[in-house]
């Protein structure tokens, strides 16, 4: 389990493990000291209101959002629809590799 924020990255896909959201996914937009971060989806946590979660609620997926990520890195505006979206295609990519896996 993923317990610091090292390694991390902006666009990053997670799903809450624990609390009300409970099996909401989210993308990474911010790390918060070592082990929390602020995790967005567009809808009821957009960028203006981003969720702080602690890693320990979280499971970090291995899916990143590229376009999402270069945008951060490049300084460029995202828009709650783009991350909408992103989660979207992260999750369809998520499924249909476990289709594939077992």
């Amino acid at each position: 389990m993923i317990t610091t924020v090292d390694g991390l990255r902006h666009g990053q896909l997670v799903r809450s493990i624990r609390g009300r959201d409970r099996n909401q996914y989210y993308l990474i937009i911010e790390m918060v000291g070592e082990k929390f971060i602020n995790a967005v989806n567009g809808k009821n946590h957009p960028l203006s209101k981003p969720k702080k979660k602690n890693l320990k609620h979280v499971k970090v997926m291995m899916l990143v959002a590229k376009e999402i990520e270069n945008k951060f890195a490049n300084g460029n505006q995202v828009t709650d629809s783009e991350i909408r979206a992103s989660i979207v295609r992260l999750q369809k990519d998520l499924e249909e590799g476990d289709r594939l896996n077992g």
